[in-house]
């Protein structure tokens, strides 16, 4: 059988209506403020303030579990603790770049928190993601839905937030795991935060 033509019958009989996707997910109370929430050009939800520019130095909660437990089922303990541990591994990477920003263990004055709740998860399926027949249509990709705001350790003072959900690549390869289309993710907003970050400190000075 050649691919064009087993392509052709897996649009046939539907495997392409599996492609995975994240919807916008609920407010789930995780966050300190939804109010300053808007709207991006993205459709995801995004807050910034200003004063961020004033930190240079940041602290990492422990990432919380808000997902339905009938989705949470779907994972093993020992997955959801990858994911949370690749949450933390991208962000500190991504923040320290090039001597950025520092990453401390504790908070303290001077010190912003990020405080980060994973709301949704949609498991890759592999057999989809290992062919570009499949992948190219998005059949298979996994995905994140997440909470993340960013506040003064010391006072809790909002400095900001956002709602944001996405699915992985068709080009980038998630690999054989359930979990690679949502590291994948992670690691786009991982890079965007960051750059975000930046651009409060390029704007201040």
């Amino acid at each position: 059988m050649t691919r064009p033509y087993l392509y052709l019958l897996l649009v046939l009989f539907g495997v392409v209506s599996a492609c995975a996707t994240i919807d916008e997910p609920e407010q789930t109370g995780f966050l300190s403020d939804y109010s300053k929430l808007v709207r991006a050009a993205d459709g995801q939800w995004l807050y910034a303030e200003s004063k961020t520019a004033a930190y240079s130095k940041f602290h990492i909660e422990p990432i919380s579990i808000l997902m339905e437990p009938k989705g949470e089922a779907k994972f093993k303990p020992a997955e959801i603790e990858e994911l949370k541990a690749h949450f933390v591994s991208k962000m500190t990477s991504a923040l320290t770049k090039n001597d950025g920003y520092e990453v401390v263990s504790e908070p303290g004055p001077g010190v912003a928190s990020f405080r980060l709740a994973i709301t949704e998860i949609d498991a890759s399926i592999a057999a989809l993601n290992i062919t570009i027949y499949t992948k190219a249509t998005g059949a298979g990709l996994g995905g994140i839905a997440a909470e993340g705001e960013i506040v003064d350790s010391v006072t809790g003072e909002q400095l900001a937030a956002a709602i944001r959900w996405g699915t992985g690549s068709r080009v980038l390869k998630a690999g054989l795991s359930k979990l690679g289309d949502a590291k994948l993710v992670i690691d786009r907003w991982a890079k965007d935060i960051r750059k975000r970050i930046d651009q409060a400190h390029a704007n201040a000075s």
